[in-house]
């Protein structure tokens, strides 16, 4: 009888204050995408275009209470490639979220897990910008932080991020270093203060560590063999090997300054130092193995910049930013980012929105390969509308065109989009405790 009464004394313990507060949430949504693509692969000469259908059922349920919530989701994504069902895939998503808001203690923790399409992932900025084949993506993250107030101006906040990124590589994959499994960890403090009302600054220091291979590379040479009077030429096949490790420190100062009631301004600027080891083995049957280690140390930069302003008509949201990120590509990538969102409340129930971004994305190597080196650009612009046809439906129909360059290839691709989305999320009461 001791050990039950100890148990409900813990459970008792455990359960969170006020639960006579607890709300039990439950969010359906259903979408459904239509999608035409002139150069799906964003290939030089483009050989065909695509129709994509896309159907995402999703569930995102919970508890929300006084002073905590727990928030989880999952969505199903179909992907259907008509003319073209090798590019077929269903996508799995799920996460999990659960913040705690204490008198002076906050805690964040959310883990997710992913199976994504790399066609779909390749041109983010942890891609590396190679969407000629699909290659199933496996994505696992988890990012606890924690947060303390010194004062009612003063707080210290403690972060940790893991993400292991996977990919389901076939043989003989062409270009199987730009689908590199990695892993990246990173510890971060932070320290912010607020002067008043409008005005707050932050300093805060970081430490990640970056791990990248990929140890089984198809790979064909030409070598030229004496038969005694003729020398013949004969392609031989091997396999190569890459690996690349990184340890990076950031050191960083931010403020944010509210204007007025309808604008606010963000800005941070700091150094990163960061160590590289790189790695190639290089092997061929009957011929001695080749390998190269090469290793160097840089001092780069890191800014971000953000203008809000939102009023009754609409919103306009520009960023600006530069980071190191780990990628695909077998090593990491200096991001320059340029963004713009706009969006526009033409009546209560239509609106018109535009989307800018441009990537400048710089490989990291230390080994000088043309297949280690995916800096590119990328352009993105996208208009947009949305009619909201219920509280529960909406239609969306944008227009998207791409524009990305391999520098090192000196090869410039251009696609146009268009897309139609319904969308579906009933309005459900949550069910009170």
């Amino acid at each position: 009888m001791k050990i039950k009464k100890d148990l409900l004394v813990t459970a008792m313990a455990l359960w969170p204050v006020g639960c006579h507060a607890l709300e039990l949430l439950l969010q359906p949504d259903f979408r459904f995408k239509e999608r035409y693509e002139d150069n799906l692969r964003l290939q030089p000469k483009p050989s065909r275009d695509n129709w994509i259908s896309t159907v995402s059922p999703s569930l995102t349920f919970g508890y929300l209470a006084d002073n905590n919530e727990l928030k989880s989701s999952f969505r199903w994504n179909e992907l259907i490639y008509h003319g073209e069902s090798e590019l077929d895939f269903s996508e799995k998503i799920a996460g999990i979220n659960h913040l705690f808001n204490g008198e002076r203690f906050k805690t964040d923790i959310s883990a997710n897990y992913a199976k994504e399409s790399s066609i779909n992932t390749q041109l983010d900025l942890t891609g590396s910008g190679d969407v000629q084949t699909l290659v199933p993506r496996n994505t696992k993250s988890i990012a606890p932080n924690i947060s303390y107030s010194l004062t009612e101006k003063d707080t210290v906040q403690f972060s940790f991020s893991y993400v292991d990124v996977a990919f389901d590589r076939k043989p003989n994959l062409t270009n199987a270093i730009r689908y590199s499994d990695y892993d990246n960890t990173q510890y971060s403090a932070t320290v912010s203060h607020v002067f008043n009302e409008q005005f707050s600054g932050n300093i805060s220091a970081s430490y990640a560590e970056f791990n990248s291979g990929n140890g089984n590379i198809p790979i064909e040479t030409r070598i030229f063999v004496s038969n005694g009077s003729t020398i013949i030429p004969i392609t031989i096949s091997g396999n190569q090997a890459y690996a690349q490790k990184s340890q990076t420190l950031t050191y960083q100062a931010g403020m944010q300054y509210t204007v007025n009631e309808t604008t606010q301004i963000a800005l941070s600027a700091g150094l990163r130092d960061t160590n590289t080891q790189s790695s190639s083995l290089t092997r061929f049957p009957g011929f001695p193995t080749n390998s190269t280690e090469q290793s160097s140390s840089t001092i780069g930069h890191v800014f971000s910049a953000n203008l809000l302003h939102a009023e009754e008509w609409g919103n306009l949201n520009l960023s600006a930013g530069q980071q190191l990120n780990p990628a695909s590509s077998g090593t990491q990538q200096q991001s320059t980012t340029f963004g713009l969102q706009s969006k526009y409340n033409l009546t209560e129930r239509l609106s018109a929105g535009f989307n800018a971004n441009y990537l400048i994305s710089e490989s990291q190597s230390t080994l000088n390969s043309a297949n280690t080196n995916t800096s590119r650009t990328y352009l993105t612009i996208s208009p947009n509308l949305r009619w909201r046809w219920t509280e529960d439906i909406d239609l969306d129909l944008s227009y998207t065109y791409r524009d990305r360059t391999y520098e090192s290839l000196n090869q410039t691709s251009i696609g146009n989009g268009l897309q139609l989305q319904f969308s579906y999320q009933p309005q459900i009461n949550r069910q009170v405790k």
